[in-house]
């Protein structure tokens, strides 16, 4: 899909019959400097694709966050185009929210455009320690914990092009970190792409797809219990893991886990643990080390953040809408991050974990990371705002760097950056 095509009118119907409300802005680039007046226009379209003219509209514009800029409503008997302006003065964004009532029906379309959004800064300031705490945390580990490499062979996904394993190593507090490994039959060596998935259950078999194409392939789940054989199993696990998240932590899920304790925050062990199945895969004899690739997007694009920042073998990495990143945005008055962390907290723990957040952001890893990144960003990204990915990327210091803007992008990845990111940059020499 080309720029011009994502800048053109932004919820486009599934179904030609499903009736839409449509928003546009008057800059097909969404870039706009502080203090510009950004137009919106809004059409309300029935099954027909003709203007409705019966029903009331909405629109907000806020800054993705807990600023109104304006609103207005419509009687679409009396105007249907209509038009909302509004302005930011302060980099960031400015979102376009429009709701029309339609007899029992009510039907949503968003907006998004970037005000100098090449200032956006993190809604924390980086601890003066971070580096020397992950640094100290990683040397710990390794000091104390042995790494017990466990790997089994996974027959139902082996052929005759490629072997894959069921792997898992050790992490702080008797836990255990769990993934699988895919790689091609031959001397190598091969290059090497390492993935964590979005949240959720995670994955429960390894990525052959990749070893195919002829790359050793790791992706490791941040849950530590074994995957299931199946995804009913897996949803299983994973809901009972929650249950016990809300009886000891007061919190609804995994990721808000133990936030009032640097050491006991759930991504800790998580995160150290891979950090070190990442070193076990470098050293195998068949990797090429010129070609070690990280990719992942929400959750995964989060830890892409951290496994950059923390390990030095990785030559390209790929972060795609990240979560866990721009935690305490909503100090900035915007939104957070996903997944909220001090908004979601019980009361009891919000103070300690104000001072614990930062250290967990992954614009303050992103300083750490050496290697050439790739980033994209949806402007209509309600999971991930928009703000808070820039916020990551523009913390990065790196000169090779890039960001790919998903105009008319909700929390997903559009195929055209995929394929210029992942397929096009990390996978091809």
């Amino acid at each position: 899909m080309s720029a011009k095509m994502m800048a053109a009118w932004l919820l486009i119907p599934m179904f030609a019959w499903a009736q839409t409300v449509e928003v546009r802005a008057d800059r097909d680039s969404h870039v706009y400097r502080c203090g510009d007046s950004a137009t919106f226009t809004v059409r309300v379209a029935g099954k027909d694709r003709q203007p409705l003219t019966s029903g009331q509209l909405r629109v907000v514009l806020t800054n993705f966050g807990t600023q109104q800029v304006a609103q207005a409503v419509f009687d679409l008997a009396k105007a249907n185009p209509v038009t909302c302006v509004g302005t930011l003065r302060e980099p960031g964004f400015l979102k376009c929210t429009a709701v029309a009532k339609l007899d029992k029906t009510e039907i949503k379309g968003l907006s998004g455009v970037a005000y100098e959004p090449e200032k956006i800064v993190a809604g924390s300031p980086r601890p003066a320690d971070f580096d020397a705490f992950w640094d100290a945390a990683i040397a710990r580990l390794e000091s104390e914990v042995p790494l017990d490499p466990r790997v089994e062979r996974f027959d139902r996904y082996c052929t005759d092009k490629h072997d894959a394993f069921k792997v898992s190593f050790a992490t702080f507090d008797g836990l255990r970190v769990y993934g699988f490994l895919s790689v091609p039959k031959g001397p190598g060596p091969f290059p090497v792409e390492i993935n964590v998935p979005g949240a959720g259950p995670g994955v429960i078999g390894p990525n052959v797809g990749m070893a195919d194409r002829g790359f050793i392939h790791l992706v490791m789940n941040v849950h530590p219990f074994e995957p299931a054989a199946d995804a009913a199993g897996q949803k299983k696990r994973y809901a009972e893991q929650d249950l016990q998240v809300q009886e000891r932590y007061g919190v609804k899920r995994y990721c808000q886990a133990g936030a009032a304790q640097r050491e006991t925050y759930f991504y800790y062990r998580i995160m150290l643990g891979i950090n070190r199945a990442v070193n076990w895969v470098a050293a195998r004899p068949d990797v090429d080390r010129t070609r070690f690739a990280y990719t992942g997007s929400s959750q995964g694009g989060g830890f892409g953040f951290y496994l950059l920042g923390l390990n030095r073998h990785f030559t390209k990495g790929v972060v795609h809408v990240p979560a866990i990143t721009d935690l305490l945005g909503f100090q900035k008055g915007r939104d957070s991050g996903w997944p909220k962390l001090i908004e979601n907290m019980r009361k009891s723990d919000k103070a300690a974990a104000l001072k614990v957040a930062p250290y967990f952001d992954g614009a303050h890893f992103a300083p750490r990371i050496t290697c050439p990144v790739r980033v994209s960003v949806g402007f209509i990204d309600e999971t991930c705002p928009p703000a808070a990915v820039y916020a990551g990327y523009n913390a990065l210091r790196v000169a090779d760097k890039e960001i790919g803007h998903g105009i008319g992008m909700p929390h997903r990845v559009f195929p055209e950056l995929y394929d210029r990111f992942d397929q096009k940059w990390v996978r091809q020499k």
